[in-house]
């Protein structure tokens, strides 16, 4: 094992599994804008042969249970189904949503179905000979639909939803695109006026994609965010975690469920679920190496190797481990030990480097070419089944609530009590992510102290809220230019940025 994160479950989104399929006379985009309050019936009529109350279908398939759960932000409609079946999305939008299941289904309880009537502006369950389909038209935003098949073989139809929209306090946005929103505020602090940048984004999109990046696909390289966006053609972006002046990423950073970097001090974490809900939190790491009969306990991967620490450098960081002080430094390939080096060995492309220094170099000095080792390490759960997360610091809010913790969390006093420029990423009471950038060290522009930043963002209603790298290096990226200032008076390099792509 090399350190590989995998997600292993049932859950899986349509289109993770299910070939989407486009019927005739069927726009493959199906009001991409909020219908109107009363939509008409032509575009909401579906494509199903209506059968009569209680008709009988040879291949139907039973629906258990129809449930709704109440929680925050999203509360969820779940329909439990006797046997798997094949869904399809038909049509999705912030708050419409069109799904066909195949085989058709039995009736739905005349009850549930008057109670789900009342929870959005318009439900509607079709059943055909062939294939049922079922309508939600919600008055606040939809999430994004999850199918999975439960231990008991029956299938599960998940749809997350708001029972209302919030009103988000800024008025005056640009429309990106569905689901992203750009707006410009212009703050007072104690200082005077700054200047704020706002993307409010819908995570639970399918039409968007957020998710992390390296500079030049690389741990120890540096890139400006303008670069990084266009290269990943992406609509719009931050940047994000706090890195070393050689590129490298200080903390946690998960990438397509690998573990890039990994945690340190205890830092605050942003970071997204294969089913692309938002998890803010302060994940752990530990892990051990094994050799014959002894075991020593790994301190980190990818991270700058201290005094008596052994640290996993994975491909992803650099050509070698970049280490300059004397240890012991193991080349691994399938487990085997390859090589034996003092320091900066050469990574090998289908392998790690196992470098140790001070007391836990000596006990890694028994271990002899072509022996083999056992590495286990791993971040804290939920953290080791995610798909991206991003680590930043310290806290701002938690449920609602300012609650910063940079001692905690081991920032220096500048960080923690002075005026910067500022990068932050929080999440809504109403699920949506916002990722702000706030211009300083001008004339126009003052920065924030974190203590203004919080209160800004609790101003905008967040829920969750993690203060991000700033100074220079906050910059924002809209339809491929830099909005903001940058403090340096051009863009900085950065090692990694968070970005916004239309699938």
């Amino acid at each position: 094992m090399i350190g590989q994160i995998f997600l292993v479950g049932l859950a899986i989104r349509d289109n993770d599994f299910h070939e989407i399929e486009e019927k005739p006379n069927t726009p493959s985009h199906f009001l991409m804008t909020p219908p109107p309050s009363k939509p008409e019936k032509k575009s909401l009529e579906p494509r199903a042969e209506i059968l009569s109350k209680g008709a009988l279908i040879a291949d139907e398939v039973k629906i258990i249970e129809v449930s709704l759960k109440d929680a925050d932000p999203f509360s969820n409609v779940e329909i439990i189904l006797e046997k798997p079946v094949k869904i399809t999305t038909m049509n999705r939008a912030e708050k419409f949503l069109r799904i066909q299941v195949e085989p058709s289904l039995s009736d739905l309880p005349p009850t549930k179905k008057i109670e789900l009537e009342g929870l959005f502006n318009k439900f509607s369950f079709y059943r055909g000979r062939k294939y049922a389909e079922i309508l939600f038209y919600g008055k606040g935003p939809l999430g994004e639909p999850i199918f999975s098949t439960l231990e008991n073989g029956f299938s599960r139809i998940s749809i997350p939803f708001r029972k209302k929209d919030i009103v988000f306090p800024l008025s005056c946005e640009e429309i990106i695109e569905d689901g992203l929103r750009l707006y410009r505020d212009r703050v007072a602090t104690k200082a005077g006026w700054c200047d704020v940048f706002i993307l409010r984004a819908n995570p639970s999109l399918s039409s968007l994609n957020i998710f992390p990046v390296l500079a030049n696909e690389g741990i120890c390289q540096k890139e400006v965010l303008s670069s990084l966006g266009r290269r990943y053609q992406a609509l719009a972006g931050v940047n994000g975690a706090y890195f070393t002046s050689r590129g490298d990423p200080i903390g946690t950073l998960i990438i397509n469920r690998r573990l890039i970097s990994s945690p340190i001090y205890n830092r605050s974490v942003f970071g997204l679920s294969c089913e692309k809900q938002p998890i803010f939190g302060n994940p752990n790491f530990s892990g051990s190496l094994s050799c014959g009969i002894f075991k020593i306990e790994i301190d980190g991967v990818n991270q700058p190797r201290g005094g008596n620490q052994l640290m996993i450098y994975t491909p992803e960081f650099a050509r070698s481990t970049l280490t300059t002080v004397d240890g012991i430094e193991l080349v691994v390939v399938r487990n085997r030990v390859i090589r034996i080096e003092r320091y900066n060995a050469l990574i090998p492309p289908d392998g790690i480097v196992v470098s140790a220094g001070s007391e836990k170099a000596a006990t890694l000095a028994k271990v002899r070419l072509g022996d083999l080792i056992s590495l286990d390490y791993h971040v804290s759960e939920p953290w080791d089944r995610i798909q991206h997360a991003v680590c930043g610091g310290p806290r701002l809010i938690w449920e609602g609530r300012i609650d910063i913790n940079g001692h905690v969390e081991h920032f220096d006093n500048s960080i923690r009590f002075g005026r910067h420029p500022r990068t932050a990423l929080a999440q809504t009471f109403n699920g949506d992510l916002l990722f702000l950038v706030a211009d300083g060290r001008t004339k126009r522009s003052s920065g924030m102290q974190l203590t203004e930043l919080a209160e800004y963002l609790k101003n905008l209603g967040a829920r969750f809220a993690i203060n991000m790298d700033g100074g220079g290096s906050s910059s924002i990226f809209v339809r491929g230019k830099i909005l903001n200032h940058p403090s340096d008076g051009k863009e900085r390099p950065i090692s990694n940025a968070i970005l916004i792509s239309k699938n």
